[in-house]
């Protein structure tokens, strides 16, 4: 008897009593094994857009390596936790009352290690169109209408997903055969990995689904959340302060009228200055606050220029304005917008000292870019958080990401500050 070692997938094989024909290693048996090899690799790749559920995929996939090495029945074996096989589903030529569906196989260290060695080494040895070591493992575990088997590892790279195993060849199995079932191996470990990218990449898209669906919900509550809150602040602040204010103005005034003393008549008119002037700070706290909404989808511009006007009259600071932006615009774009707008508008007017502001809005990148600069003190950028009364930059920030946007902040001690944030149209 004469044992020849072959090349099977950039290993050898050992095949018992099987003779080198003369044509072995010649041109021609090249060519043989480059055609199967094709024939397999063209086979598996038409499973890629065929069959998305994994029963159908593996039921194709076992019919296609059956054919492609001449066997009558072909299965999948998955590795799990601890060594354990368990079988994938709709191997092909097995009936449903073969007891294969209930085999369970144990290799490595606690099961048979003759699978690591025969399988994942390659180092099978053939005889008499068999691999007979295999077949004893296969009775062993429960399926013992066996006549004939070879097996391949099922792997990615290093990554070992399993065993591919065929059964029952009625010419019996060949070195050229196990030489194609483990390339098919090969083949069908980059298939699994696609198939699981595919799947995973799916689990992904519907969880990014619904996670921008999320912040959709998230952004109007807070949007709403913040409009209800600043409403019954604006509400409390006109019926109650500014009432209990003028009360007390009107008593001061017939107090001062009834007064003939002229040192009286003088720390009354102070008194009365000083009330005009909390009542003023107050009602201007009362405009800034209210949640007043926009009056039409396109008057985005009209309400900018009308917020700049009265930083003009209270603060005294010039403003400039450059919107180019489409008459209508997505009625929670302009909500957002504006709001960000006012948020770095009322951060210059209490702590920029600037003298001049500018307003930048144009269409960019499927979304609106916004930039407001001023002339100010400007600060420290990584202290504004820290820094009291600078929250706003904060919400200013948080709510261009919440739209799927960002925020950015450039300043300087004595170079005034810019704030840019871009939002996208679709929120």
């Amino acid at each position: 008897m004469e044992t020849t070692a072959l090349p099977v997938a950039g290993k050898k094989v050992a095949v018992v009593g099987e003779k080198r024909p003369e044509s072995e290693g010649s041109t021609s048996q090249l060519e043989r094994l480059q055609e199967s090899a094709v024939a397999a690799v063209s086979a598996l790749s038409s499973h890629l857009d065929s069959d998305p559920d994994l029963p159908g995929f593996f039921g194709r996939l076992s019919a296609t390596v059956a054919a492609q090495t001449g066997a009558r029945r072909a299965a999948f074996w998955r590795l799990g936790p601890r060594g354990s096989m368990s079988l994938q589903p709709r191997p092909h030529g097995f009936p449903d009352s073969s007891p294969i569906y209930s085999a369970r196989l144990h290799f490595g260290a606690r099961g048979e290690p003759a699978v690591e060695r025969l399988v994942f080494q390659d180092d099978i040895e053939l005889m008499k169109g068999t691999a007979p070591q295999l077949d004893v493992i296969w009775r062993k575990s429960g399926i013992p209408d066996i006549d004939s088997s070879i097996a391949a590892a099922w792997q990615a790279g290093e990554r070992r997903i399993g065993v591919v195993a065929v059964y029952d060849s009625e010419r019996g199995f060949t070195s050229q055969d196990l030489w194609v079932l483990r390339l098919i191996g090969m083949a069908a470990g980059m298939l699994w990995q696609l198939k699981e990218s595919e799947d995973e990449l799916t689990h992904t898209a519907v969880r990014l689904k619904d996670a921008i669906a999320a912040r959709r919900v998230l952004l109007n509550n807070i949007a709403a959340g913040g409009d209800e809150a600043r409403r019954r602040f604006a509400t409390a602040l006109h019926d109650d302060s500014l009432q209990l204010l003028t009360a007390a103005e009107l008593q001061l005034e017939r107090l001062r009228v009834e007064s003939d003393r002229g040192r009286q008549k003088l720390q009354f008119e102070q008194l009365h200055h000083t009330l005009r002037r909390v009542e003023d700070s107050l009602r201007r706290l009362l405009i800034n606050v209210s949640p007043e909404p926009l009056r039409l989808p396109g008057d985005l511009r009209e309400a900018i220029s009308e917020r700049l006007e009265s930083m003009r009259i209270h603060s005294g600071i010039e403003p400039h304005i450059d919107i180019r932006l489409p008459e209508i615009l997505p009625q929670p774009i302009q909500v957002i917008v504006h709001k960000n707008i006012g948020e770095a508008l009322t951060n210059v007017e209490k702590h920029a000292r600037a003298t001049k502001v500018m307003v930048v809005s144009e269409l960019s990148d499927g979304g609106v870019s916004v930039r407001v600069d001023d002339d100010g003190t400007g600060f420290v950028v990584a202290e504004s958080v820290r820094v009291p009364g600078h929250i706003g930059l904060v919400a200013l920030r948080e709510r261009a990401q919440l739209a799927g946007g960002w925020c950015r902040i450039r300043s300087e001690p004595g170079t005034g500050t810019s704030v840019e944030f871009w939002v996208p149209m679709s929120l």
